[in-house]
């Protein structure tokens, strides 16, 4: 366990690597990053209200799961089912098709995938060398790794979602998509602020703007 620090956020460091970043996480990480991010905080709160899509318009249903490791649950229903990585245990083709064979079967209009440090496959470096050439089928799954897609819905409602690992350095040659800082510049890569952003041991964040 890492030692306790003080409370006196902004001007501590957080506890540990997996927590949110404080103030002075940012600025020491990246000072010209921390200060456009302020400027964009200024920005939002000068704008006024975030949209809001008319009342009249149906719902959309996000459902967000992660860490499965092989195992197959119960999963409420929904518009949209994301796996936020960790499909697997060893991140064997094998393991992760078993997991993606699921996925697909479930009965979820869209479904997101991302990877996590335990799905060795995804990442070149820390791949299996019994699964180097083999293919995954994902059928009708979309997977993101630093990209994004726009799904359509009804009512014409859209929804933006990008997707990366986004991995703090941790575990051995066989973890996959681990970054070298505790950083990941995503939202400097995803153009689109109407945008629900995946990431594996991080969070869910959403930017709200004009999205139908």
């Amino acid at each position: 366990m890492p030692p306790k620090r003080s409370n006196s956020w902004p001007w501590s460091r957080r506890k540990q690597i997996w927590d949110p970043p404080t103030a002075l996480d940012l600025i020491l990480d990246s000072p010209l990053r921390a200060l456009m991010q302020f400027i964009y905080t200024i920005f939002l709160s000068l704008r006024g209200a975030p949209f809001k899509p008319p009342r009249n318009k149906p719902k959309v249903k996000v459902v967000c799961i992660s860490d499965t490791h092989a195992n197959i649950l119960s999963v409420p229903n929904g518009d949209v089912l994301i796996h936020a990585g960790d499909l697997t245990n060893n991140g064997s083709v094998e393991e992760i098709q078993k997991q993606l064979d699921w996925l697909a079967s479930l009965p979820h209009r869209e479904k997101i995938v991302i990877a996590g440090n335990h799905d060795s496959y995804f990442d070149p470096k820390s791949r299996l060398a019994e699964d180097n050439g083999k293919k995954l089928k994902f059928n009708n799954i979309h997977y993101l790794e630093n990209k994004g897609i726009t799904l359509k819905f009804k009512g014409g409602r859209k929804l933006n979602f990008y997707g990366a690992p986004a991995i703090p350095k941790c575990g051995g040659s066989n973890f996959a998509c681990v970054l070298w800082c505790a950083f990941h510049p995503i939202s400097d890569m995803s153009a689109d602020f109407s945008t629900i952003e995946l990431r594996h041991h991080g969070r869910i964040v959403s930017h709200s703007k004009q999205t139908s």
